[in-house]
């Protein structure tokens, strides 16, 4: 792809995300409306008590909501997916332009993990609100959102990189 097919690519994936997260956002609302936290807390319970918990304070209203933000999630994840490994492309790009070094495959497969780990935590989510085991569940989801956020921390470094290092670049090129 050429740089300007990446930078058209990037903003309708953003456009996708933008969308999609205005939808998320509106079940987040109707989790916190019950006087629950949102789904970040759900995500990393990390054990049974605190997963109780947090159903507890949902009731069926936030628990509703909570289901329906886990299904819509393993689409939300491809959306901030293809638009962090596009990001990702960019960033490898100009970088590669200003040192000669290209991290590509780092990133691509940070994006890729932290899909992957997106959906396991979502699976296991979904188990705790089928009535599975929720400590199982809750210590499995905890430790996949963990890796997720790890993950993605590592193209969006790469990026702030890329456009910190741009900047320099353009600003020592002045006359």
């Amino acid at each position: 792809m050429t740089d300007s097919e990446i930078t058209v690519a990037t903003r309708w994936a953003f456009g996708t995300w933008l969308a999609a997260t205005v939808l998320m956002l509106r079940l987040e609302r109707a989790m916190h409306a019950t006087g629950g936290p949102g789904i970040i807390a759900f995500e990393l319970a990390g054990s049974e008590q605190r997963a109780t918990a947090i159903l507890d304070m949902w009731g069926p209203t936030g628990t509703a909501a909570a289901r329906k933000s886990l299904w819509l999630d393993f689409g939300y994840m491809c959306s901030y997916g293809a638009f962090t490994a596009l990001l990702s492309e960019d960033a490898n790009r100009r970088i590669e332009q200003w040192s000669g070094i290209r991290f590509g495959p780092v990133a691509q497969v940070s994006c890729a993990t932290a899909v992957a780990a997106d959906a396991c935590e979502g699976v296991a989510l979904l188990n705790i609100l089928r009535g599975g085991d929720r400590q199982v569940y809750a210590a499995r989801a905890r430790k996949a959102a963990l890796t997720k956020f790890a993950m993605l921390s590592i193209p969006l470094a790469l990026w702030a990189t890329s456009r910190i290092t741009a900047r320099l670049s353009q600003e020592q090129t002045w006359p």
